[in-house]
């Protein structure tokens, strides 16, 4: 920390100084002693797959636990959240005993997102295309 700026090193290993006018009165965590991560995941599901919603979040449970080893014991929630207007929400929420920063966070994540994947395969179901106003 210096009189003007404070550098610090993101999650990229990319250093960045902020002005220390914009530190004063914020929160700042340091990641890297963070021994635990969450990986929240938003999946946008077709209408007419609505039927197939609690075959598909017990498929994605399954997956995930098979996949990620470092899932924390109850640490994992798959939920239909909402309807909108032109697909369902369906929230996928992990949360490991990785920390979240380095490579083993990044591949822990894209293990998750490959077993969510494999579940919506299984199931049937599809996604729902964002659309564009």
């Amino acid at each position: 920390m210096g009189w003007m700026e404070t550098m610090i090193r993101s999650s990229d290993e990319l250093v960045v100084g902020i002005p220390n006018t914009h530190l004063s009165g914020q929160r700042v965590y340091n990641l890297s002693r963070t021994p635990r991560s969450q990986v929240k995941q938003s999946l946008r599901i077709s209408y007419n797959d609505a039927d197939k919603i609690p075959e598909l979040l017990e498929a994605i449970k399954e997956r995930i636990k098979e996949a990620c080893p470092k899932l924390i014991p109850d640490g994992l929630s798959a939920y239909w959240q909402n309807y909108e207007d032109d697909h369902l929400a369906v929230v996928v929420d992990c949360h490991f005993t990785i920390k979240p920063t380095g490579d083993e966070y990044w591949r822990n994540r894209q293990k998750m997102l490959e077993a969510i994947y494999r579940a919506v395969r299984e199931t049937g179901v599809h996604f729902e295309k964002a659309v564009k106003s």
